[in-house]
């Protein structure tokens, strides 16, 4: 049986100069609190691109999404609304943060339908994190124009 790869890694050759340049300097971590060299330049590159005043680098998703969530306050008591089709990282990071993952339904592409987003906002809804699934956008002017008038955030 063979599968379609969905997450198969495009290493070129100038991503194996940039590990074997890494690899070269016997210096695999820094420990120091704004990490090291290669990551103060992948900051900055990301700062300059996207034009944010700060960027901070993570390991993975699930970190990005918990940093992003503890970075907008969510606490003990919030919700955050998230589709019922979502890898598990999702729901974990809002409990993570103490606050309660309100799942909505989704529709025939995949990602939060608007209407079930918009009967599952409460007093206590501070975030919706929209998933984007299987290449699929998730209908972001909808969300957007649902969320912002609630000062919800969409992570």
């Amino acid at each position: 049986m063979s599968f379609i790869p969905i997450n198969k890694p495009i290493i070129g050759e100038e991503e194996q100069e940039a590990v074997r340049e890494v690899l070269s300097t016997g210096r695999l971590v820094d420990a120091s609190f704004e990490g090291g060299k290669r990551v103060r330049e992948f900051e900055g590159k990301v700062s300059s691109l996207v034009g944010a005043k700060h960027v901070v680098a993570v390991n993975s998703g699930t970190a990005a999404l918990h940093t992003t969530l503890m970075a907008l306050g969510v606490k003990p008591g919030d919700e955050v609304v998230v589709p019922s089709l979502t890898f598990v990282a999702t729901a974990n990071v809002v409990l993570a943060c103490g606050a309660r993952p309100v799942f909505v339904d989704v529709g025939r592409d995949y990602n939060i339908d608007p209407a079930s987003f918009r009967r599952a906002l409460s007093s206590r809804t501070r975030a919706v994190i929209p998933v984007h699934v299987y290449g699929y956008p998730a209908d972001m002017d909808v969300i957007r124009e649902v969320a912002s008038p609630k000062g919800i955030a969409v992570v």
